[in-house]
């Protein structure tokens, strides 16, 4: 059954490279509840849904709001930290200054305001 939070927790595991297994071991949640939730939606009590919380570093009111059946606010983009550190860890050591230079390159242009073409209703 998908529930909002079957829903959290199947993206939090995902979006971290994990399993169910290691999320029951680390977060001390038992595996039956973790298959409970995720298969059956069931909802556990609050002091697991906080331990499900601390254990992921997200706001306890997220895991309570999909706990409650109601939307949780999109993540930020702080999992793409994760993934640009891993690929940055593969590329070779003589490119790393000017990949960093690149992506410095596009945080300055991120900060630009809207340009307008001369004729054009439109922002570009």
């Amino acid at each position: 059954m998908q529930t909002q939070l079957s829903l959290w927790l199947k993206a939090q595991i995902k979006r971290r490279g994990i399993n169910a297994y290691r999320v029951s071991r680390e977060a001390d949640v038992g595996g039956a509840t973790i298959s409970d939730i995720m298969r059956m939606g069931h909802i556990p009590r609050i002091d697991t849904l906080f331990r499900l919380a601390d254990y992921f570093g997200e706001p306890r009111e997220d895991v309570l709001r999909a706990a409650a059946g109601l939307p949780v606010p999109a993540p930020q983009d702080d999992y793409l930290i994760d993934e640009l550190l891993a690929a940055f860890r593969h590329i070779p050591g003589e490119w790393k200054q000017d990949a960093l230079a690149q992506v410095e390159s596009w945080a300055r242009h991120a900060t630009r305001p809207p340009i307008r073409i001369i004729g054009s209703d439109e922002e570009k």
